[in-house]
């Protein structure tokens, strides 16, 4: 290991790991301030992923082995080492809550005990065997159930708090820490696959307006719903790109590479009147063992691939109406992970969940390699740019503690309301 280069010392270098079922990809970054960019991107590395599958660890030496290979790519093109990383959860079926707290307010005028107070009700938000990775304020509710973003000196009989909760599963957090300390490093924080992508891919607008980001991983579709910046529900269902690889094989009769290559370089989710008559040399195994050349209409490679990603959007769809919010709120899909490299992919969606539907890649960061610069890689960096928020939060609490340090209340009043 080589001495460690006195940039790493600054607080301002973020590392974060996407472990995946098919890569492991990691990134270094420090912020900037410069023509509203968030991120400037220092190191990269990524390696094929083995031990994972379906977001699970199932083999801790070689999952281990690839995070390895990712950091130690990254830590050489950035010139020094690291040893603390932020990672993503996608495994185990992450998922948001939102609860809701209510509070009398005693002179009927809020003040900031009052919001301590109940932000701090211990309600059952406790979920078995899952464990509680962050939780934000989403809105304050007055009597007449006006909304608010700081109640603090507000008349009112009533004060009404809503929350989301995210959580993950304690097992999955367990195994994925375990694999990170066999490379002698140590996890920061978790963050999800929906809420590192939404940041990562949409601006801020449509956070705040409404959209949902669909992240199609290789084994693991994660959807996650955003409003008043926040995301408010997340969920992720046990289907992905290599299913539609393996959909490919077993339709065609070729090896899992090969369909893998025919998906990248010919797959589609829509297909054209001209599909009938463009013939694709596919390799296939043959009765005899041997891999021989046959020509089949692009037609049928797309009857292949159509089906499942529909299959994927009505668990989507069945996993949205769970939350029963008014459609209306929602007025944009945002694709992104490998599966929205798929030609047509978007059209099919649009078409789907009647909506606005785009491609989403990494915005607001610089100096990335020009293959993070696509879908595969938006939970990726949207682990960065959610690093840069926690490390923004801390600095305006640290503020703000010296203000109270020399402003008494006034400071306080900030601490308990920025």
């Amino acid at each position: 290991m080589t001495v460690m280069n006195s940039i790493n010392k600054s607080k301002n270098i973020f590392t974060v790991i996407d472990v995946g079922s098919s890569k492991v990809s990691c990134l270094i970054g420090s912020p900037v301030r410069t023509n509203n960019v968030q991120i400037k991107a220092l190191g990269f590395g990524q390696h094929a992923s083995f031990g994972m599958s379906n977001g699970q660890v199932t083999d801790m030496k070689e999952i281990a082995h690839s995070i390895a290979r990712a950091v130690e790519s990254a830590e050489t093109m950035a010139g020094f080492n690291i040893n603390k990383v932020i990672c993503n959860l996608s495994g185990g079926r992450p998922i948001t809550k939102i609860f809701r707290n209510k509070l009398k307010i005693e002179n009927g005028r809020v003040e900031k005990s009052d919001v301590f107070k109940i932000l701090k009700f211990k309600n059952n938000y406790q979920i078995d065997n899952y464990e509680i990775l962050s939780s934000s304020v989403i809105k304050y509710y007055l009597d007449n159930n006006t909304c608010v973003d700081n109640p603090i000196g507000i008349f009112t009989n009533t004060l009404t708090v809503e929350m989301n909760y995210t959580y993950g599963q304690k097992s999955i957090i367990k195994n994925l820490s375990s694999a990170v300390n066999l490379c002698h490093l140590s996890i920061e924080k978790f963050f999800t696959c929906p809420e590192a992508s939404g940041v990562s891919t949409m601006l801020q607008d449509e956070r705040t307006s409404g959209a949902v980001i669909i992240d199609l991983g290789a084994n693991i579709t994660s959807v996650g719903v955003f409003l008043n910046n926040k995301i408010i529900f997340s969920d992720s269902i046990s289907i992905g790109g290599l299913h539609i690889t393996s959909d490919i094989v077993r339709g065609l009769g070729t090896k899992s590479e090969d369909a893998e290559k025919i998906k990248i370089l010919h797959g589609s989710a829509l297909s054209h009147e001209t599909d009938e008559y463009i013939n694709l040399d596919i390799p296939i195994i043959s009765d005899q063992g041997d891999i021989i050349t046959q020509k089949i209409p692009k037609a049928m490679l797309t009857a292949i691939i159509k089906p499942r990603v529909e299959e994927i959007f009505e668990l989507i769809q069945e996993r949205l109406n769970q939350l029963k919010l008014n459609t209306t709120y929602i007025n944009k899909v945002i694709l992104c992970g490998g599966g929205a490299n798929l030609s047509n992919i978007r059209e099919l969606a649009s078409n789907y969940f009647k909506t606005n539907v785009r491609i989403g890649r990494p915005i607001g960061l610089i100096d990335l390699p020009e293959i993070v610069q696509t879908p595969s890689f938006a939970c990726l960096t949207g682990l960065l740019i959610k690093s840069l928020e926690k490390e923004e939060i801390f600095n305006l609490q640290k503020m703000e503690r010296g203000i109270f340090k020399y402003f008494g209340k006034l400071g306080n009043w900030f601490d308990q309301n920025l």
